[in-house]
């Protein structure tokens, strides 16, 4: 079997919405991407932080029910509850204290994980803390599987902008595929998206999925060469965009780990096709959990 290993956060987001009461899903990048692949088939292991609290028991039993196995990093927070509000279905947060305290063990069951693994996946992760930087490099160093990092900014957890740049760059340089943003690139490196592309590119992944929203998305690969693909998703039936780029990397990941990286345009063509068919599906449902268009035809 096929196993990837995501790293990254599991928490409960907390939807409000005018005139209506909170509705909470699990979600957090890590969970989010996790679930999706094991959608696809793969077996999923998600390495994250989880309190010992009634909203950490009913995140356990979600991942149980969706077939995510956990390796957890020892923990004395309560879960994380991200609240957010909508407008026009884009999300705004609010991140508890425990949010700024993120962390991941690299335990030897951890590390025997992602050495093992097809692929590892780093979703959400602190990468403005030096030391934790320092420990998910030597751990990708061991991982013979494909590798790919998608940094994930949130700008209210940033503290030190600059630091968590450069601890990005370092962890894409142990990377086989970086996936970034529109919004991400403009954070980390302006309004330059040549930049942005260029700057990872040159750290040594074969790849960059670049996501532009309902604008679409651009494979760049090392040899200089591009794949775009647009969107079919009508803007009046997205209820809500939060997932929606978990939902194109699981898909990256599943098409990857079972054919490799793509050696033409039209394979490369096809892995981008599925991967916005699978967020303009995610995009269709409340919450962030990943959600396949054969799904939603059998809904």
């Amino acid at each position: 079997m096929t196993t990837v290993v995501t790293i990254g956060d599991a928490l409960w987001d907390e939807v409000s919405l005018p005139d209506e009461n909170p509705v909470r899903h699990a979600g957090g990048a890590g969970l989010n991407l996790a679930v999706g692949l094991a959608k696809f088939g793969l077996v999923s292991v998600l390495a994250a932080k989880i309190g010992h609290d009634q909203a950490g028991f009913r995140l356990r039993r979600f991942m149980r029910e969706r077939h995510v196995a956990l390796i957890e990093t020892p923990n004395a927070d309560f879960t994380g509850v991200v609240t957010s509000t909508r407008d026009r279905g884009e999300p705004s947060y609010y991140f508890p204290p425990q949010l700024f305290r993120r962390r991941i063990y690299f335990g030897t069951r951890l590390s025997a994980a992602m050495a093992q693994a097809d692929a590892v996946a780093v979703n959400s992760f602190p990468f403005g803390d030096a030391g934790q930087v320092d420990r998910l490099v030597h751990a990708l160093s061991k991982v013979r599987g494909l590798t790919v990092v998608d940094p994930n900014p949130r700008p209210r957890l940033i503290q030190d902008l600059a630091a968590y740049r450069y601890g990005v760059e370092r962890a894409a340089a142990s990377a086989s595929v970086v996936k970034l943003s529109s919004e991400d690139a403009v954070l980390l490196y302006g309004r330059d998206e040549r930049e942005a592309v260029a700057t990872f590119l040159s750290l040594g992944p074969r790849a960059v999925i670049f996501t532009r929203g309902s604008a679409g998305a651009t494979t760049f690969l090392d040899n200089g060469s591009r794949v775009d693909i647009g969107t079919e998703i009508d803007p009046t039936d997205v209820v809500d965009t939060m997932g929606a780029g978990d939902a194109t990397l699981a898909s990256v990941i599943s098409s990857l780990v079972t054919s490799h990286l793509p050696d033409s345009y039209e394979n490369w063509r096809s892995v981008l096709a599925r991967a916005m068919a699978v967020a303009a599906a995610t995009c269709r449902s409340p919450g962030g959990e990943v959600v396949l268009p054969e799904e939603r035809a059998t809904a």
